[in-house]
């Protein structure tokens, strides 16, 4: 148990079935990490009519986004440890606990796996993982718990909410607990006085991606856009990217449905399709189940036009293997995504200076390149049910 430092005085609920902020990304860098073999046109087809996107050209070459409160990002190596400090942290008899929003999602197991790898690595015990199932009063009471507990030096955390957590947040910071943030920070917070640090995967660049994706796919005309009504940072960035691309051409008109619900989307694209059979394209702000329940909204309509979203989990990559209307999405990586937050963590243990915004690049993610980012981002073998749509 270490000594308090003095440096360290330490989201609204989103539905059952909640939101995927972040599936995906690889271990690369995030500019052309795994570019397509066409050149000249942003995107071409193979015999088999697949899309063929330009990767290369569709990902940024740089981190573009911004942090929560316009922090600029610093790249993952900014938190890297030296091998004297990785002496110093095993030495340590650190505890931390983790407390997600919530428990069904790949998101968030790859996020604890590597949560769980890095602190194993370092000897930092995990004393408790909590799950309150996108609950802010539920988050709120576990994090009050967590503040009377001498034997915790650290909190990894995504708010739920980040109004109403505020509170419990900050009981744990003035109890001299470190926090690191997983993508958000709560209101009124600020670095270093209240936190250690945010990590986050460059979602403005996930946005940015599908934008030019629609762009490469359709030469102009109506887009819709299934519109997250509720305010999370990390989606509110990747719609910025998108519109960055997409309303600086006059040749796209954008149609915005809002949604509070990411589990029932089905009707609302249903309708959205209704209302526009002259569109040529949809936007998602991330694939299960939204974007999901667009592509089966558009099958049982009979329309054909392409979807493009954010984030690669097993759903979304059964969609692009199958050759559905999903084409493409840009991708967090939660799995290095955690590892940073480790890293990110034992630097505020050992009372050293740390960045408030720690970006990861995310990548381009098509069929042409699925098998390989699967693996990179998923870190696993793609299961039967997406190879066999390549045998």
């Amino acid at each position: 148990m270490r000594d308090n430092h003095s440096r360290r005085r330490f989201m609204r609920a989103l539905g059952a079935t909640g939101l995927g902020v972040g599936l995906a990304g690889c271990v690369g860098s995030g500019g052309g990490s795994n570019g397509g073999d066409n050149s000249g046109d942003s995107s071409g087809s193979d015999s088999s009519g697949e899309v063929l996107f330009d990767l290369d050209a569709i990902e940024p070459d740089e981190l573009v986004g911004e942090g929560p409160f316009g922090s600029n990002a610093s790249p993952p190596s900014s938190v890297e440890l030296t091998d004297e400090e990785v002496k110093e942290i095993q030495e340590g008899d650190y505890s931390v606990e983790i407390v997600f929003q919530f428990k069904q999602d790949t998101w968030v197991r790859l996020q604890e796996k590597a949560i769980r790898q890095r602190c194993n690595e370092l000897g930092i015990e995990i004393t408790g993982v909590q799950y309150p199932d996108f609950d802010p009063e539920q988050q709120s009471n576990m994090l009050q718990t967590i503040a009377q507990k001498p034997d915790v030096d650290g909190v990894f955390s995504i708010p739920v909410d980040t109004a109403a957590t505020t509170g419990a947040y900050r009981a744990v910071a003035d109890a001299g607990k470190e926090l690191v943030f997983m993508d958000n920070v709560p209101d009124g917070f600020e670095h270093p006085e209240d936190y250690t640090g945010v990590v986050a995967a460059d979602n403005r660049a996930m946005g940015l991606i599908g934008g030019r994706m629609l762009e490469s796919l359709v030469d102009g005309g109506k887009i819709i856009v299934l519109e997250f009504d509720v305010p999370f940072y990390v989606v509110d960035e990747r719609e910025a990217g998108m519109k960055s691309v997409l309303e600086s051409n006059d040749d796209y008109q954008l149609e915005t449905f809002g949604f509070t619900d990411p589990g029932n989307v089905t009707s609302l694209a249903q309708n959205a399709l209704t209302a526009n059979p002259d569109a040529v394209g949809l936007w998602a702000p991330w694939v299960d189940p939204p974007g999901a329940q667009a592509v089966q909204a558009l099958e049982e309509q009979g329309m054909d036009i392409p979807v493009v979203s954010c984030d690669l989990g097993r759903r979304g990559a059964v969609l692009m293997a199958e050759r559905s209307p999903l084409k493409g999405v840009g991708s967090q990586q939660p799995f290095a995504q955690g590892l940073a937050e480790v890293d990110l963590m034992a630097k505020g243990l050992l009372g050293k200076e740390t960045p408030p915004y720690v970006a990861l690049p995310s990548p381009a993610v098509a069929r042409q390149n699925l098998l390989e980012m699967y693996e990179n981002i998923i870190r696993e073998e793609p299961p039967e049910e997406v190879t066999k749509h390549f045998q």
